[in-house]
C-alpha cells in the first residue's frame, strides 16, 4: 500500500508540473504575439506632383496580421491648406477620437501591401509653389508600427501652367468649420429652419461674339458650384461673354421670411498665369428665375473675356446691363433642348 501510495504521488506531481509548463508556454506565446507589432514602410516619401495630378503611396508590412491595420495622415507642416489635397483614404471626424482632421489609409487582414491615393486638388489660384508634410502614424487601435523615414510624407505642388482658362461661379457658401470639415453655407427661412445656399440653382454660360455656347454648356449641370474650361488650344481669338443665370429657386418650403441677398463669386483663372476673382451681387431670392430653358429672366452679364492669341483679357460686366432680347435669342434657342434634360 505504501509503494502504490508513492507511485500515485509521483504521477500526481508529474502532472502538475506539466500542467505548469504548459500554461507557461501559453503565456509566453501570449505575451510574445502581443509584443510584435507590424511595421510598415512607405515607398516612396518625398515628390513633386502638379495641381491635378495623383500620386500613388506604397504601404508594405513586415508581418500580416488577422486585423486591418490602419494609421493615419495629419497635415503638421507646409504652406499649403487641408482642402489643398485629397486622399483615397476615410476622412476623420470629430467623433471619430482620432485628433485633429486628417485621413485613415488602411492595410487589409492578412496583406502585407497596400496604397493609397494623394491628389494635388487643381484650384484656380495662382499660388506658386506650395509644400504639404503629412505626418503618418498608428492610429487609436496602435495595431502597427511606421518604420523611419516613412512617417513623414513631404509633397511639393506647382501650379498648372497653360494657355487654357478655368472658371468657376460659386454661390454655395461653403466653409469649413472649426475641426476642418466641410459645411455648407446656409440662411434662415420662414419656418425658422437653417438651409442650404445650393438650394437654390444657378447656371453659367459663355459665349462668343455668335453667341455659340463654348464650354459645351459645362456649367449648366445642377451642381453646385458650376465649372467650365476653356481650351486655348482651341478657343479663337475675340470676346467672349460670361453670363450667370438663376435657373430655379429653393424649394417653396424653403423661402426666406423676407428678400434674402444671394452672395456669388465668379473665378477666373488663366492657369499658372494670373487669377481673378469678381463678387456678384446682383441675385436676391426675388430675382426673376430662367426654368424651364435658361435665359428667360435670371440672366446677368457677370464679364467680358478677350482672347487675342495667348493674352488674355478679363473686364467686369456693367451692373444694371440691360440685355437686349434680340442679342439673347440665338443663345435661349440654343440651350432650350438642354435644359429639358438638366441634371
Amino acid at each position: 500500500m505504501k509503494k502504490q501510495f508513492i507511485n500515485k504521488a509521483f504521477f500526481a506531481s508529474i502532472l502538475v508540473s506539466l500542467f505548469f509548463t504548459s500554461c507557461n508556454e501559453i503565456e509566453n506565446e501570449t505575451t510574445d504575439a502581443r509584443s510584435v507589432k507590424p511595421v510598415v514602410t512607405a515607398n516612396q516619401t518625398n515628390f513633386t506632383i502638379l495641381e491635378g495630378e495623383t500620386a500613388t503611396v506604397t504601404l508594405t508590412t513586415d508581418t500580416a496580421l488577422n486585423l486591418d491595420l490602419t494609421y493615419k495622415l495629419e497635415l503638421v507642416g507646409g504652406d499649403a491648406s487641408f482642402r489643398d489635397f485629397t486622399c483615397s483614404g476615410s476622412e476623420t471626424s470629430p467623433g471619430d477620437g482620432f485628433g485633429p482632421i486628417g485621413y485613415i489609409v488602411t492595410v487589409p487582414a492578412y496583406a502585407t501591401t497596400a496604397t493609397f491615393d494623394l491628389t494635388a486638388v487643381l484650384d484656380l489660384m495662382t499660388e506658386g509653389t506650395e509644400t504639404l508634410q503629412l505626418r503618418m502614424y498608428s492610429d487609436s487601435y496602435a495595431r502597427g508600427a511606421v518604420a523611419p523615414g516613412s512617417d513623414l510624407i513631404t509633397i511639393s505642388i506647382k501650379d498648372v501652367v497653360s494657355t487654357d482658362v478655368g472658371l468657376e461661379l460659386d454661390w454655395t457658401q461653403n466653409f469649413a468649420d472649426s475641426f476642418g470639415t466641410l459645411q455648407s453655407g446656409t440662411y434662415v427661412a420662414a419656418d425658422g429652419e437653417e438651409y442650404a445656399f445650393s438650394d437654390y440653382d444657378f447656371d453659367m454660360y459663355i459665349f462668343d461674339a455668335a453667341f455659340n455656347e463654348v464650354s459645351g454648356f459645362a456649367a449648366a449641370t445642377g451642381a453646385a458650384p458650376e465649372k467650365a474650361m476653356l481650351l486655348g488650344s482651341s478657343l479663337a481669338d475675340g470676346v467672349y461673354e460670361i453670363y450667370a443665370d438663376k435657373y430655379a429657386n429653393a424649394p417653396a418650403s424653403h423661402a426666406p421670411a423676407s428678400v434674402m441677398q444671394i452672395p456669388m463669386t465668379l473665378t477666373v483663372s488663366k492657369y499658372g498665369t494670373w487669377s481673378k476673382v469678381i463678387d456678384v451681387d446682383y441675385y436676391t431670392s426675388a430675382t426673376a428665375i430662367s426654368a424651364p430653358n435658361g435665359l428667360n429672366g435670371g440672366e446677368f452679364l457677370v464679364a467680358t473675356l478677350t482672347k487675342s492669341g495667348s493674352t488674355y483679357t478679363l473686364k467686369d460686366g456693367t451692373t444694371n446691363e440691360v440685355l437686349a432680347q434680340g442679342r439673347l435669342a440665338k443663345a435661349k434657342e440654343a440651350i432650350k433642348l438642354l435644359k429639358k434634360n438638366k441634371i
